[in-house]
């Protein structure tokens, strides 16, 4: 075992000071360095999920278009994420967009803000472990390729993520390092053999700009474009989770900023690469846009049965590593909330425990709630959707505090400076063009009256909410009772 140093001890003396600014004690066990910070977020992200759970859903829609769709939204992503990581490297605690909006506006608008990142992120987990009990599914065949044998593998997946956090951050950090360095191998090697797979055949690159619509043949309209961008969008999210850990990460006002970006730009390439290798290497755009599974059906005509195999092990881990990445952030966002008395059970939610430093009953409400989605909700694209728009319309409310706010730069780290009401304005139009991509146009799912599930899912979570702050936050918050604590150096910048 490491004997911390002097140094050490005095670096964790100055984090531990650090919060006690905000108003808190330290809680929570640091044991995250540089890399498991990054670890986190890039896992959450994880091109492997995002594109497996939704490339068939964008090639259907834009056909070769769906490796532009990525890039716009990758670009759109970045112009947040700059935004964000100057805000994480003011305001290190965990519940990031909750703290941040509070601060900057009041607890009243943090809580909505706070509220639409936990509804991202409760229908985001499931959907996280969906996409790998359907994969388990596939592969196992039989009655687990069906409906009730995808949902006990899911249950199944939810199951062995929450007993590996209840044994603490520092299992889940371990696990979540080994399935990055599996993930990031992997989605490399796989791109590398598809686009060396697509010299050697020579394809034709027509592919990439055949923009055909599956269903009626015809060029992809706006509304297919705009539904498109849920590949990306919901994939290119989560790399604010290494903000949501920073209460129990070392440094993190160094370390947190650099995390964030460095993982979603790595996470963008990697995908691009993914994407334009499997989209080289197809036959034919139409027949693989009438495939149950075009990714795996492709890369399985690519490299073969025998190292599909191997292919599929690299997958299943790099999902699994992204539920973990997912609950962990889930959970903090819960227990920030919960520990300034915004929501209901808070003093249950908030206690943490003593001997793995970690907030285990949110870690079990998180569990409750998300084999409920899995059980209530059928498709997995019906659950990325919510995801999707639930956490957009919580960036926006976090860009737009910012825009309504000044925000005097921090000292020292990274700060955007005199561009940051550029960039603000730029991020702020695209998260509610995402918004307005994925709620406004028709989506038919099979067996519901309604085209636009997705917009009036999201609704229903957000009405929620607002009982909950009716009910119980806004008398809490008037009395003084709740929010962040009294007398903290709200705007605080080192």
């Amino acid at each position: 075992m490491r004997v911390p140093s002097g140094k050490d001890e005095s670096l964790a003396a100055k984090d531990n000071s650090d919060l006690a600014a905000f108003g808190y004690t330290q809680q929570l066990r640091r044991t995250m360095g540089g890399f498991s910070s990054f670890a986190v977020a890039f896992s959450l992200i994880s091109v492997m999920t995002g594109v497996t759970a939704n490339f068939g859903h964008g090639l259907q829609l834009v056909g070769g278009g769906v490796l532009v769709s990525w890039l716009i939204v990758l670009c759109g992503q970045t112009l947040l994420a700059l935004l964000l990581a100057e805000l994480s490297n003011r305001m290190p605690l965990s519940g990031y967009g909750y703290q941040w909006t509070s601060r900057l506006i009041n607890p009243h608008y943090g809580f909505f803000v706070g509220w639409l990142l936990i509804l991202q992120f409760i229908t985001g987990f499931p959907g996280v472990c969906a996409t790998l009990g359907a994969q388990l599914g596939s592969w196992l065949g039989g009655a687990w390729g069906e409906s009730q044998g995808f949902v006990a593998l899911t249950l199944g997946v939810i199951t062995l993520t929450t007993l590996i956090h209840l044994f603490g951050i520092r299992m889940a950090s371990l696990v979540n390092d080994a399935g990055v360095w599996t993930e990031m191998l992997g989605v490399l090697g796989v791109g590398g053999v598809l686009m060396i797979h697509a010299l050697l055949k020579k394809p034709s690159s027509a592919v990439l700009v055949d923009t055909t619509q599956f269903e009626t043949g015809d060029t992809a309209g706006m509304a297919a474009w705009a539904l498109s961008l849920l590949v990306g969008a919901w994939c290119l999210t989560g790399f604010e989770a290494s903000a949501d850990m920073a209460e129990e990460t070392h440094q993190p006002r160094k370390v947190v900023p650099r995390a964030m970006l460095v993982s979603l730009l790595s996470s963008g390439f990697a995908g691009a690469l993914l994407i334009g290798g499997v989209l080289l290497a197809m036959p034919n755009l139409k027949e693989a846009q009438s495939m149950s599974d075009p990714l795996m059906q492709t890369l399985q005509s690519v490299v073969g049965a025998k190292w599909m195999g191997l292919l599929r092990i690299v997958i299943l881990i790099s999902i699994f590593a992204c539920g973990l990445a997912c609950m962990s952030a889930t959970s903090r966002l819960l227990f920030s909330l919960a520990r300034d008395k915004m929501l209901p059970c808070a003093t249950w939610l908030s206690r943490v425990s003593s001997t793995q430093g970690t907030p285990r009953n949110t870690i079990l409400l998180v569990f409750l709630l998300s084999s409920l989605v899995i059980i209530l909700l059928p498709r997995l694209d019906m659950i990325t959707q919510i995801s999707a728009v639930a956490g957009y319309m919580g960036y926006a409310g976090i860009v737009l505090a910012v825009l309504m706010t000044r925000v005097p730069p921090p000292t020292s780290g990274f700060c955007l400076g005199s561009v940051r009401p550029v960039v603000g304005i730029l991020a702020l139009l695209w998260v509610l063009g995402v918004v307005l991509a994925l709620t406004l146009p028709p989506n038919d799912i099979k067996g519901f009256e309604t085209r636009h599930l997705p917009a009036w899912s999201t609704a229903g979570g957000a009405l929620v909410g607002l009982c909950v702050y009716l009910s119980l936050v806004r008398k809490r918050l008037l009395e003084g009772k709740a929010g962040p604590p009294q007398g903290s150096n709200m705007n605080q910048g080192k």
